[in-house]
């Protein structure tokens, strides 16, 4: 409750509060009230001797660090503290339900380019980690759709980037060439595009596959659980097209995707 208290004081309807913010990010992410917040540490090496683990996985794994109010240290795989939640471990479903409203603050801190919040949260959450976690899974939905969220106001919507016109519905008449072509329709844009694409290029490809898994299923929004996943993703698509991140032919592609995606709602 108190996170989440902390997270409405952030924003107004939707829109961010930046003194308010300013005060709860130098509050919250003071090193001596570090004791309040589950750290997220870099991703580590699987032990293949963990008991919980019923199948084989990847090799990598995040690790989330806490103390207690004991100042006893734990730390616990993010994707161990979800399978023993879902078999009914109430403590790891407590701090799986803190760590989870704990992104949702970190992203209200960061909502509508706080840099102060978001110079030291994007040192501890890189876009790798992030990512791994949002594309896990293994991970409940309610979870993985923080981390999409978080991904969006820590890493997206920052500087450099910036909202472009993906289309131009006016143009100067001597800009107008005789021929072109769909592929090369914004090639003056092909290298800002690039630096941009080279670091979220694993999260545009989950964009677009999970988009289209979603287009794929006979009834797509029939989990609730999922549908909050799956509209951060599209969330996140959102911004990524109106900052620039793909070329004409790749938004007409993922366009078709959206609007499938609108059919099935339309035809259950």
């Amino acid at each position: 409750r108190f996170l989440d208290y902390l997270s409405d004081l952030c924003v107004s309807n939707h829109i961010a509060i930046p003194v308010t913010q300013e005060l709860i990010c130098k509050c919250v992410l003071d090193p001596k009230n570090s004791d309040i917040l589950i750290k997220t540490e870099p991703v580590k090496e699987m032990s293949q001797s963990h008991e919980y683990l019923s199948i084989e996985y990847s090799e990598e794994e995040v690790w989330l660090t806490w103390t207690d109010k004991n100042n006893d240290h734990h730390e616990k795989s993010i994707r161990q503290l979800a399978q023993e939640a879902r078999a009914g471990n109430a403590h790891d479903e407590n701090v799986l339900s803190y760590y989870r409203y704990q992104l949702k603050l970190f992203a209200r801190m960061c909502l509508d380019r706080q840099y102060l919040a978001i110079k030291e949260i994007s040192q501890q959450l890189g876009v790798d980690l992030i990512f791994l976690c949002m594309a896990d899974e293994m991970l409940p939905f309610d979870l993985r759709a923080s981390f999409c969220h978080l991904m969006l106001h820590v890493h997206v919507d920052r500087d450099p980037q910036e909202l472009v016109m993906p289309v131009k519905f006016a143009r100067l008449w001597t800009e107008i060439p005789t021929a072109i072509t769909i592929k090369d329709y914004d090639s003056n844009l092909n290298v800002s595009r690039d630096d941009k694409k080279n670091k979220f290029a694993s999260t545009m490809e989950f964009v677009e596959d999970y988009l289209n898994n979603v287009v794929s299923e006979a009834v797509p929004f029939a989990n609730e659980e999922k549908n909050k996943l799956t509209f951060e993703v599209v969330s996140l698509a959102h911004n990524l097209i109106y900052f620039g991140f793909y070329s004409f032919s790749e938004l007409l592609r993922l366009t078709r995707t959206l609007l499938g995606i609108i059919d099935c709602v339309q035809n259950p």
